[in-house]
């Protein structure tokens, strides 16, 4: 699998712009904020937007609960997408995502 990672500052539009970018580079898996995006649907994944702080809220979007990464791992093998756009406010944390 290819893994794309997509780096913007909170509040930029990585999400509006990530689908047009997935669109036109035929990637049909996303993951944003903890919940893994396919064909543009949430299939797996909590979102770190529900979370009560901003500990929990990064925690959440780079898959350091292990029950939260294992259903997402569990839905991509099932899915097996070619390529998987990653979006995240750093390469650090982009690179940290627990999936």
């Amino acid at each position: 699998m290819q893994v794309i990672g997509f780096i913007g500052a909170s509040g930029t539009g990585k999400s509006h712009h990530a689908l047009v970018v997935a669109y036109d580079h035929h990637i049909s898996c996303i993951i944003d904020d903890g919940l893994l995006i396919y064909q543009n649907r949430i299939v797996a994944g909590q979102s770190a937007k529900d979370e009560t702080n901003k500990m929990r809220a990064v925690r959440c979007a780079i898959f350091l609960n292990p029950t939260h990464a294992q259903s997402v791992r569990h839905v991509l093998a099932q899915i097996h997408p070619d390529k998987l756009l990653i979006l995240g406010t750093s390469r650090h944390k982009i690179g940290r995502a627990h999936v």
